[in-house]
């Protein structure tokens, strides 16, 4: 059972001739009863009424508080941001004993983290005459407390992990764009972001952690008139590693993607194909039952992504994308597995969606697609392979008056049984048959 329950609220304003206000706040909280872990037997029998643990469940509550500033400088536009976040995330949890497997501790699990921060970033953008350079900073601090128990129908019986974490972060960065000629388009662009983490358990010798990273990007885009335009991109990226509020030293996880592909931009059809490929470095593979990483290996994701939108009468829309994915651990050693050259865990040898929507302009529209998965290797379990499976939606709108619209659908309308996520011997399944609606409202 899912309690779910989110609001906005957004003022923009204008302040002067050339210079705008905008503020808003966020809030989202949602609660839960017991996850819904089943053995892969109960699964394939479709029996979810098995709980293992009647108070298992969990919490989860985020707000955000914006204020943004832009301004005209010239030719030069200004922009700043100033937010402030809290949040607070708990989960109850017990995975039974499965013979032969070493899998669950019989123990339920209180896992809790509480945290805030603040933070900023200010950038600065240049129109030239044949182009434009856009150079900021920005900063972060975050403080967590997080805690990790073996507890008795909620009740605390002893730690296994209290931790207090703050974490300081900023970054430089600096973009351009330039025509190169009529058609050719070259963009580059650079990031020096530097992070330092201390982690202070109540059992035992603080610990922290300092890392910088450097992280450019280069793209060529050349535009072919009245079909699309041709493009090839470089880039490095990066990001934080799980559990670095426990283990600061924890290194950050990097990743040098390469990708070429044509774009279609027609009257009536639009698409693009593209190749890529993606090397990571410091990989980390997170088992999300056992609450279990591991970290400091290399992978490889390498495949096609096929993207079409053709709209063959007014009102009508047919869509479809495919994505094909050869992803492999170059190399990683877990505490039971080295995985040199098995799949990714959880990464789909191909994903897809083919969908149609009709919308005329009397203020009505229907829509149907289908959500496809390939075979997958669920977390650790390396050589096994997942079936692939298809899930239909149906969805459908009408205006109820000016500025008000009513959403309804259906989610897996065929009520087709998959595994949201699976490792080990464990599966929760995916989300059943569900009918919703919304009232969305313009002022």
């Amino acid at each position: 059972a899912w309690d779910i329950g989110q609001a906005h609220a957004r003022l923009v304003r204008r302040v002067g001739l050339l210079s705008t206000l905008d503020a808003g706040v966020e809030l989202y909280a949602t609660s839960w009863d017991s996850p819904g872990f089943l053995n892969d037997s109960l699964f394939r029998l479709h029996d979810y009424g098995v709980v293992a643990n009647a108070t298992d469940g969990g919490v989860k509550r985020r707000a955000q508080e914006r204020v943004s500033y832009r301004t005209l400088l010239g030719s030069a536009l200004w922009r700043s941001t100033f937010y402030a976040t809290q949040g607070r995330w708990q989960l109850f949890l017990t995975i039974p004993p499965e013979p032969g497997s070493g899998e669950g501790t019989g123990s339920q699990t209180e896992e809790e983290d509480r945290r805030y921060g603040f933070g900023a970033t200010s950038a600065l953008t240049w129109a030239m005459g044949r182009g434009e350079v856009t150079a900021g900073v920005e900063g972060r601090w975050d403080h967590s407390d997080y805690g990790n128990w073996l507890t008795t129908a909620r009740q605390r019986d002893s730690a296994q992990a209290v931790v207090a974490a703050r974490q300081g972060s900023a970054a430089v960065f600096v973009q351009a764009s330039l025509d190169v000629t009529q058609h050719l388009r070259a963009s580059a662009g650079a990031r020096l972001a530097a992070q330092d983490t201390r982690s202070a358990p109540a059992a035992g010798a603080a610990a922290s952690g300092a890392h910088t990273v450097l992280v450019p990007k280069f793209g060529l885009l050349y535009h072919i008139p009245d079909f699309g335009a041709v493009y090839a991109n470089v880039s490095r990226g990066f990001r934080q590693t799980d559990g670095v509020v426990r283990d600061p030293t924890l290194p950050f996880i990097t990743e040098w993607a390469y990708e070429a592909g044509v774009k279609l931009d027609t009257r009536t059809v639009s698409g693009s194909a593209a190749l890529f490929r993606v090397e990571v470095s410091d990989e980390q593979t997170f088992d999300p039952i056992r609450l279990r990483s591991t970290s400091g290996g290399a992978s490889r994701r390498q495949g096609l992504e096929l993207d079409l939108t053709v709209r063959p009468a007014t009102g009508v829309t047919l869509a479809a994308d495919w994505t094909v994915n050869d992803a492999r651990y170059r190399h990683l050693v877990t505490e039971t597995d080295t995985l040199d050259g098995a799949r990714v865990y959880n990464t789909a040898r191909y994903v897809g969606t083919v969908g149609v929507t009709v919308a005329p302009r009397d203020g009505w529209r229907v829509g149907a697609s289908v959500n496809v998965v390939g075979p997958y290797s669920p977390f650790d379990a390396p050589g096994v392979e997942l079936p692939a499976y298809a899930l239909v939606q149906l969805s459908g709108g009408v205006r109820v008056w000016k500025g008000g619209e009513l959403l309804v659908g259906i989610r897996n309308a065929l009520d087709r049984a998959y595994p949201e996520l699976r490792a080990g011997a464990y599966v929760s399944p995916g989300q059943p048959r569900t009918v919703y609606a919304t009232l969305r409202v313009t002022p």
